[in-house]
């Protein structure tokens, strides 16, 4: 029978030692894990944080002063390297790596979006395992997923993964961060993210990455919204992985929220990574008729935000706020603006039902 295909995200603070650099224990470790699952017949992927950490074994470019650039010069020279300890450790076990550098950028491209998949997809049938990272060198802010834990958790819904597991520097999501509060307490079922769960990872922010809890519950919260059941647990303890994969344990699990979404490449694409340039606010009979699978018509806005062409992906959100689904708009936001102010046509379809991806 087949096994499940698993997505593994380690972020950089489990990756190296206090002083910022690799620490090669942790990753043979992990790469031992890795190899356990694959010769019990799971497909497995890597999301790996790093970079910098490599790049500091080597140069430190402490007279640039600019830490944007800092960081793209520690990437460039430490990519290499770190794929390179991966690889070493893989091959000796007779598993091939690939690398896959990736922005934002490509998963916007519907046809950058398309080849990552099929790319991806071949490299896991070939036995393949891939291993994955933002490429910092090119990545700027409008193009960033910011850290790897958006990066992971798309590429999981890209893949159709059965699980993603996050392995930070600390065990789980705690009521507070036990950084700073020692009685912050484990959260070790999750059935729903709560309001009161974003107000306890406020001051969560990891120093030396770029992620913290809040970025890891954002993650969590998108995945399972596609049916992909998340667990984030200590990425530093022995056999971490195992545990979470194998036995269940470890860290926080977050179930997911309903059955998985059955959409095509075409309506992942549109509802997780294509670039929305603005949003329609509808009221409640346009709402209805959404979720009766029919198009959205002009008499059913209430607002339109942002500057968009027609064509474009756009969000679509009820009145109180919540977010229902997106898809491509047939009018440009002026011309929406104009019946906004003046007069809705009765029977004009502002989005197909064919182009309406809903959550």
């Amino acid at each position: 029978m087949k096994k499940d295909r698993i997505l593994v995200k380690v972020g950089t603070n489990v990756l190296t030692r206090a002083n910022g650099r690799l620490d090669y224990n942790i990753m043979a470790d992990l790469t031992e894990q890795i190899l356990t699952l694959k010769k019990e017949g799971y497909e497995v992927v890597l999301v790996s944080s790093g970079a910098n950490g490599a790049g500091r074994e080597f140069f430190e470019f402490s007279t640039v002063q600019d830490p944007l650039i800092r960081k793209q010069m520690l990437s460039a020279v430490g990519q290499g390297r770190i794929f390179q300890v991966y690889g070493d450790f893989l091959r000796e076990q007779g598993v091939m790596p690939a690398q896959a550098l990736l922005t934002r950028k490509d998963f916007h491209d519907p046809t950058s979006y398309n080849n990552i998949k099929t790319t991806l997809e071949n490299l896991l049938a070939h036995g393949v395992l891939p291993i994955i990272n933002e490429n910092d060198v090119v990545s700027y802010a409008e193009y960033s997923f910011g850290d790897n834990d958006q990066l992971a958790a798309l590429t999981a819904i890209l893949l159709e993964v059965d699980q993603l597991i996050i392995l930070s520097d600390i065990e789980g999501f705690f009521t507070a961060d036990p950084h700073l509060h020692p009685a912050a307490t484990l959260i070790e079922e999750v059935e729903e993210i709560t309001p009161a769960m974003w107000a306890m990872c406020e001051d969560s922010f990891a120093k030396g990455g770029t992620g913290g809890m809040y970025s890891k519950l954002k993650a969590a919260e998108l995945a399972t919204s596609y049916g992909i059941p998340t667990r984030v647990t200590a990425g530093k303890k022995s056999h971490c992985l195992l545990s979470a994969i194998q036995q269940g344990r470890g860290g926080t699990h977050f179930r997911p929220q309903g059955k998985r979404l059955k959409l095509t490449a075409h309506g992942k694409w549109v509802q997780t990574a294509a670039q929305n340039k603005g949003t329609l606010v509808v009221d409640g009979g346009a709402e209805k008729a959404l979720k009766a699978r029919k198009s959205l018509l002009a008499v059913g806005l209430i607002e339109a935000r942002g500057d968009f062409a027609a064509k474009e992906v756009v969000l679509i959100q009820n009145e109180k706020g919540i977010r229902l689904g997106a898809g491509l708009v047939n009018q440009a936001s002026p011309e929406i603006g104009q019946w906004l102010q003046k007069h809705k046509p009765q029977n004009t379809i502002v989005i197909h039902a064919n182009h309406l991806y809903l959550l």
